[in-house]
């Protein structure tokens, strides 16, 4: 009767709180909060997703759900979480690590090697990246920075690289020259172009753009095309 009544249940509840109170009041309450990793989280974020608050008792908190909700924080990779009795909390992260600037509907953004979308950043203070633009450019850019990493030369001359059309690269270098890369067999082309600059200098020279996009070819187009020669004109007789 009692069990069904729910007096019990209650009861039971009742000592339990007691329990914890009893266990705050003799010292087992969050006091201090350590925390190593951290280095672009925001600290105030970090705590609230933590749940954490000084004077709590410390054996109600629950170390999983903390570490669950510090991972859905845009800077982290992997947490972990754990109780030191009698009154701390101990907090490890490893952050995300941004490869390149993300240029996006005007604003933009640190983006790491899984396209994960870091936050956005003042183009006066962002770190000195590589730009890349394109609704989703992100989840193709490591790939593509693997590939540029192989040939040094090209990669230092690189501005910007543009998604096209949810196909291919298009590269924009520092003498303006833009270089159009194909769909697929982007590492051959790379080696053809880095082949052409080695033995007669290409980007050198009075380019306007190179074309890529047919395996085995290469396309250039002057920046200062010359004039064809003019028809002459057939000869009349007088």
């Amino acid at each position: 009767v009692t069990w069904r009544s729910g007096r019990l249940v209650a009861a039971l509840h009742q000592v339990e709180a007691e329990s914890i109170a009893l266990s705050a009041k003799g010292g087992f309450r969050v006091e201090q909060v350590d925390v190593v990793g951290r280095d672009q989280t925001d600290p105030k974020a970090l705590l609230a997703a933590a749940g954490l608050k000084r004077g709590d008792p410390i054996l109600t908190f629950s170390p999983e759900a903390a570490r669950q909700r510090i991972e859905g924080l845009p800077w982290v990779a992997r947490d972990a979480v754990e109780r030191r009795l009698p009154n701390t909390v101990a907090i490890t992260i490893v952050e995300r690590k941004p490869i390149a600037l993300w240029q996006h509907n005007e604003k933009i953004s640190l983006i790491d090697s899984a396209g994960a979308n870091l936050g956005t950043v003042a183009i006066e203070t962002a770190p000195p990246l590589p730009l890349v633009v394109g609704g989703d450019a992100p989840s193709h850019t490591s790939e593509l920075l693997e590939l540029l990493a192989e040939h040094p030369d090209i990669a230092k001359r690189v501005q910007a690289s543009s998604w096209i059309g949810s196909r291919r690269w298009d590269l924009k270098l520092d003498n303006g020259v833009e270089v159009r890369l194909p769909e697929v067999g982007v590492a051959d082309a790379l080696q053809q172009l880095a082949d052409a600059e080695a033995s007669s200098r290409l980007l050198e020279r009075d380019v306007a753009a190179i074309d890529l996009r047919l395996a085995g070819k290469m396309i250039v187009r002057l920046a200062h095309e010359v004039p064809a020669p003019a028809k002459a004109k057939s000869q009349q007789g007088i």
